[in-house]
């Protein structure tokens, strides 16, 4: 893939995600996902907003609003947690989901396979839910309700990491790192996804991520001298939490670096790693609290919200065509 056909071809996608896919087309990984919920949401109107764009992506605005009228309108009840149930919600929910302008938009962005399927997630105390947007090749790409059973029978069984690890394969992260993530023991003083995250600690900056999102900060100044330490390849995709100093998942990762190197600037596909080591970092430190949420818009400086933008928009701004 060049870098013109990556422009054109993943030129709608938002930026990250057009980067995580290109490694799927190129087969380095097997597919990519992305859930839609209030971050994804408000960073695609975020991002638009900070270049002062509105005119110009009018109509990918009024997408996107009418997308979260849709996500918060939407209100899934269901008697009682049986196999039928969950099965019956899953497919009414899944018309309403192939129908969000933001699915039709993906699907429209993306070359190949792409569905979205409704996701549950069990907790002590509820099971809550929310759309995830797979893409895969044409050749490769499992049916989607066999992603739903897989997630119907982790709810029912409350086996979360079988279906994490499920999931992790049909992303193509390393199996050493799944089974490793899904044993660990989550009582302990440090849990899996913090261990993961804690050799890359050093170089993030805590107090600037405290200051909340400043679009006048790069992420340069947030995650810094990260490439100095060989772990920064592992973090080749966000919520893909890599045993600390596994050579699998490093070697995976510079597999991914040297493809996105060949279609994108360097500077980008930098940025990305960054962008991936932080996101995991922020992740990680707040799943301890008691309503942990991915980062904020632009907590990562103004990359960050760069990488809301199509990747056509972003792979065209001063930074990333000083090459």
């Amino acid at each position: 893939m060049s870098e013109l056909t990556a422009t054109t071809e993943l030129g709608g996608l938002p930026t990250f995600l057009a980067l995580d896919t290109v490694s799927v087309l190129d087969g380095t990984r097997r597919g990519a996902s992305v859930q839609i919920d209030e971050t994804y949401l408000d960073g695609q109107r975020t991002a638009i907003e900070t270049i002062d764009a509105e005119s110009r992506f009018e109509r990918r605005l009024r997408s996107v609003d009418r997308t979260r009228e849709i996500y918060d309108e939407v209100d899934i009840d269901i008697a009682s947690f049986t196999e039928e149930n969950l099965w019956d919600a899953s497919r009414r929910y899944r018309e309403l989901l192939q129908r969000l302008p933001e699915t039709q938009y993906l699907k429209r962005a993306f070359p190949e396979t792409c569905f979205v399927v409704p996701e549950w997630i069990r907790s002590p105390s509820e099971v809550t839910y929310g759309p995830r947007v797979y893409f895969f090749r044409e050749d490769d790409a499992p049916d989607p309700e066999s992603i739903i059973e897989a997630n119907i029978e982790a709810v029912l069984e409350d086996t979360r990491e079988a279906f994490d690890r499920y999931r992790g394969r049909l992303h193509g992260y390393p199996d050493c790192c799944l089974e490793r993530f899904s044993s660990a023991d989550r009582e302990s003083d440090l849990g899996p996804e913090e261990a993961s995250v804690e050799p890359i600690a050093d170089y993030i900056d805590d107090d600037r991520l405290a200051a909340g999102p400043d679009p006048t900060v790069s992420i340069t100044e947030i995650v810094s001298g990260l490439f100095e330490t060989p772990d920064a390849y592992a973090f080749f995709v966000r919520e893909f939490f890599p045993e600390p100093g596994c050579e699998t998942a490093r070697r995976r990762g510079i597999e991914v670096y040297e493809t996105l190197s060949e279609v994108v600037s360097e500077t980008l596909v930098q940025d990305h790693f960054r962008m991936n080591a932080g996101w995991n970092y922020v992740l990680a430190r707040s799943l301890r609290e008691v309503d942990p949420g991915r980062p904020a818009p632009g907590l990562l400086g103004r990359e960050h919200l760069f990488s809301y933008l199509p990747l056509s928009v972003t792979s065209s701004l001063p930074r990333y065509r000083e090459e």
